[in-house]
């Protein structure tokens, strides 16, 4: 799955020629924080609807240029969401001079005003080692990844505070059909065009809303849950599960994922809440699925037995923020043989908010977990030139977006 992503500096661009080149999605540029807006972003938004290609606005984001002005400028700008459009990107390398937590501070009020606007956790686009330096916000590793790293590596080396990525800006030198000259931005999605039109939800998609300050359900197929990686390996089930469905891939011993799912858990009003997930005999056979719950700016990880319960297994009690970024994330590599065929099931979460008093009330998020990061999705280990690539990208990037007009 090829993409790019395009400013001004690209020039005039035919994107008939670009689609029959083989790519499938584009980002367009709105603004340079406040201060400059692209003026091909119109030319550039019709052109790629009317060629056929999935395309998304980003904006690269000034943290020391107030976050709710620079979204609102993006969400006018960009104008409604349209079905088939990607949500909307926040584009950070660069700190303007503050500390990583009023970075980290303006990113999430840019996020959560986005989020609100247009229903659906927005994309944020960065680099390992500049968000590990300058944001290191692990509360947002649910919300979903555009990771910068120019390499030849097989698989990029992404922040420990995603287990994931979506996509990946691998090169700022490629060449494409209609653009003219060499320096294009080229990007890949991690998946076929399946998994690609399943994140971008069909014209009947609902928006993921904030569960009730009770509590309430997030199942496979609704708006808040998420799945990815290769379709072929991603089976669904139509006769068992929470409310008669559920979907199942091979577990794995690779250190890197390849199949995924995501339960967003946004919440209407912050408090603790049990955790728990739907594990449907004889599907779920996997006994160490890991399940990651984000919350309160902390991941924990939480490894159980899906053949123990048939039906719902608790997770443990966390406290809640009702901010956005907050969910459950479980990967397929578990550590399991894969000549085993162990079937690990992304089903159903459950949370229920906790009455003071209850058993689990005072609990330390019991549970048999660790916090910490479980590993970097398809990154990791062997993975080279991740510095060399962010010191290119933040002088190729800045060449090409944050130069004035």
């Amino acid at each position: 799955m090829k993409g790019i992503d395009v400013s001004y500096y690209e020039g005039s661009i035919d994107w008939s020629a670009v689609a029959g080149d083989g790519v499938q999605f584009a980002f367009v540029r709105v603004s340079d924080g406040l201060a400059v807006i692209d003026p091909k972003f119109d030319a550039y938004w019709k052109g790629s609807r009317a060629a056929g290609i999935v395309h998304g606005a980003y904006q690269f984001f000034r943290p020391a240029q107030d976050p709710i002005a620079q979204a609102d400028l993006l969400l006018q700008t960009m104008g409604p969401m349209q079905p088939g459009d990607l949500p909307p990107v926040i584009d950070v390398e660069v700190n303007g001079g503050l500390s990583s937590t009023k970075v980290a501070a303006a990113v999430k009020l840019w996020v959560d005003h986005v989020q609100a606007a247009i229903g659906r956790a927005p994309i944020i686009y960065t680099g390992k080692y500049f968000w590990d330096d300058n944001v290191g916000a692990d509360s947002m590793g649910s919300l979903p990844l555009w990771h910068a790293q120019y390499t030849s590596a097989a698989c990029p080396d992404i922040s420990t505070t995603w287990t994931s990525w979506h996509f990946w800006q691998y090169t700022s030198t490629g060449t494409i059909a209609g653009i003219p000259g060499g320096g294009v931005d080229v990007n890949r999605w991690n998946g076929d065009r399946a998994s690609l039109d399943a994140f971008l939800g069909g014209p009947d998609a609902k928006p993921c809303m904030p569960l009730p300050a009770a509590g309430g359900v997030v199942d496979d197929g609704d708006a808040c849950f998420s799945s990815g990686g290769p379709s072929q390996y991603m089976r669904e089930v139509a006769t068992a599960g929470e409310d008669g469905d559920l979907l199942w891939t091979h577990a794995t011993y690779d250190a890197a994922e390849a199949n995924y799912a995501d339960w967003q858990l946004a919440v209407a009003a912050p408090g603790r809440y049990e955790v728990e997930v739907y594990t449907a005999a004889p599907w779920a056979t996997s006994k160490r699925a890991d399940y990651q719950v984000t919350a309160s700016g902390q991941m924990t990880s939480v490894t159980i037995d899906q053949t123990a319960v048939d039906g719902w297994q608790s997770l443990g009690a966390f406290d809640f923020t009702a901010g956005s970024g907050e969910g459950v994330h479980l990967g397929d590599n578990t550590g399991e043989d894969l000549a085993a065929n162990v079937q690990l099931v992304f089903d159903a979460v459950r949370i229920t908010a906790l009455e003071a008093g209850s058993d689990m009330m005072g609990s330390d998020r019991s549970n048999p977990g660790t916090t910490g990061s479980a590993g970097t999705g398809c990154a990791a280990a062997g993975s080279t030139g991740g510095g060399l690539a962010l010191g290119l990208l933040a002088l190729v990037r800045r060449r090409k977006r944050a130069r004035s007009a």
